[in-house]
């Protein structure tokens, strides 16, 4: 009963998370629209999802918190899941730039706006997540 009230208030604070910082974007928006600089917006576009997988993963972390696993960091995680999802996470931002391009991240820069969103919360809760014992990832 404890673990399911500690669920459903989790729930509710990532409600409360995700209106906020809703209303927050939406601020961003009309600032936009009024003075012509999408910069802060381009980069709250790019923080607010990598900050949302974050708040997902914090239960993990304090599980192993509460256990004592939670000293140390999985290179070999991060690296193989966290690199990629940043890169397709930066991908619009890379498609301006001289930087080489494959065709995936060509892809997600020309046509699909959900991909870097899911791979910006990918690389959020992976950043989390990594944060335990090398042995408990094995």
């Amino acid at each position: 009963m404890k673990r399911l009230l500690f669920h459903l208030g989790f729930a509710v604070f990532l409600i409360a998370a995700m209106m906020g910082l809703l209303s927050i974007r939406g601020g961003l928006v009309d600032q936009a629209e009024k003075e012509f600089d999408v910069v802060p917006l381009m980069i709250f576009d790019f923080i607010f999802p990598v900050v949302f997988g974050m708040l997902f993963a914090l239960p993990f972390l304090w599980r192993r918190y509460k256990e004592g696993r939670w000293k140390g960091f999985t290179w070999p995680e991060f690296i193989g899941i966290g690199v990629p999802s940043l890169f397709v996470t930066l991908s619009h931002w890379l498609f301006y730039t001289n930087f080489p391009m494959n065709p995936v991240t060509k892809f997600f820069a020309m046509h699909a706006i959900n991909g870097p969103l899911l791979f910006a919360f990918i690389f959020g809760f992976t950043l989390i997540y990594s944060i335990r014992k090398r042995e408990d990832a094995e």
